[in-house]
């Protein structure tokens, strides 16, 4: 079994979904990763609908970017997680971007969000992950799994040649 390379702790932090609200979210600090919850025609009231990043600007701006494509997609919004990374012995943030990038890849391709469609692609390749990544989803998490590794939701759990299945199963 590999190591872990980088272990990232999120902190989730749970808002009612508004205009007015996601305004407040203009600090040095309101950068990651971010959750919407809401009504789908399909899977139901009160889901998690989109998994999306502010890397390049805050989670205001990126917001207000998108509430015309929530208002024609989506009927009705109710909340809203914000992440926020819990600084970890070991991790380099000065590379936090690049966290952000692939703490949103992973969770996309953990959880199928209904309008992440385009980012999902299945089993992410080896080279999207040069290092092994455990997160962990704190606090208000919403639906997120508790723990979320790239050694499940990447082609190295696909390769069977690589994990030796056989020779498990001829053990038991």
């Amino acid at each position: 079994m590999k190591n872990i390379d980088v272990f990232l702790h999120l902190m989730w932090v749970e808002h009612e979904w508004n205009e007015e609200k996601i305004t407040q979210f203009n600090s040095k600090s309101d950068y990651g990763i971010y959750q919407i919850y809401g009504d789908h025609p399909v899977y139901g009231e009160n889901v998690l609908l989109y998994i999306g990043k502010a890397r390049y600007q805050t989670y205001s701006l990126r917001l207000n970017q998108r509430i015309d494509f929530n208002e024609s997609h989506i009927s009705k919004f109710r909340r809203l997680h914000l992440s926020y990374f819990c600084k970890t012995e070991g991790v380099n943030y000065d590379n936090w971007g690049e966290y952000i990038d692939l703490a949103e890849k992973l969770l996309i391709n953990a959880h199928f969000p209904a309008y992440n469609s385009q980012e999902i692609k299945g089993p992410i390749g080896n080279e999207t992950f040069k290092k092994e990544i455990l997160i962990f989803n704190w606090n208000e998490r919403g639906k997120l799994l508790p723990e979320v590794s790239s050694l499940r939701y990447s082609y190295h759990f696909y390769d069977q040649k690589k994990l030796n299945f056989e020779k498990l199963l001829e053990e038991k």
